[in-house]
């Protein structure tokens, strides 16, 4: 489906759900709820916090549909919606877990060109090394790198969700690029010792 297709398809469907169409609103769930959980679990740290921030969040996008606006994209008020509801979860329960999802490391593998030993390893081992990379860095390094590379966001998106500056999103974008592409040249390292 052509992008001029597409976003004419989701104006119809948000036209019924303004006007009370819960089925068409069950779309909207369907195709954002992996990427409203992921956006939360960055944040929260954990699944349970996620899903229960990801429930209230398509609740309160349902409620306010009235409020949306086509000018914006609709994944771009729904994905605010969840940075905002996460935020006010942390800010009430100051999570302390470390609990991160499955990754789909294919966009992040675009950060740089991987070394010889990174070449090597197997999918599977690549999303692992990732995995434990994110970990370590902020969250809100987690969330740029998340809503950039795995929602590929557009920075002036990036924007709207975050309530950041977009001075402040392209700045964050390179320290994390430099900060997870560290993390993982001293996993790598490590492994490689550990194999000699």
């Amino acid at each position: 489906m052509k992008p001029h297709n597409e976003r004419y398809a989701m104006e119809l469907i948000i036209a019924k759900v303004k006007n009370g169409d819960v089925a068409a609103f069950n779309v909207l769930v369907d195709e954002h709820k992996a990427m409203a959980f992921t956006l939360a679990l960055r944040l929260l740290k954990s699944r349970e916090d996620a899903e229960e921030v990801t429930q209230d969040s398509f609740l309160k996008a349902y409620k306010n549909i009235g409020q949306f606006k086509e000018e914006a994209k609709f994944s771009t008020w729904l994905y605010t919606i969840v940075y905002n509801t996460a935020l006010t979860s942390l800010r009430k329960k100051k999570l302390k877990t470390t609990e991160i999802d499955d990754l789909s490391s294919e966009n992040l593998l675009q950060l740089s060109e991987p070394d010889s030993e990174w070449r090597r390893l197997q999918k599977e081992e690549r999303s692992g090394y990732i995995q434990l990379a994110l970990t370590q860095l902020s969250n809100d390094d987690q969330i740029a790198i998340t809503l950039f590379y795995l929602n590929e966001n557009s920075l002036q998106e990036i924007c709207e969700i975050t309530n950041w500056e977009l001075s402040n999103v392209k700045v964050r974008l390179h320290r994390a690029r430099k900060r997870l592409l560290i993390a993982l040249e001293h996993l790598l390292d490590k492994e490689v010792r550990e194999l000699l």
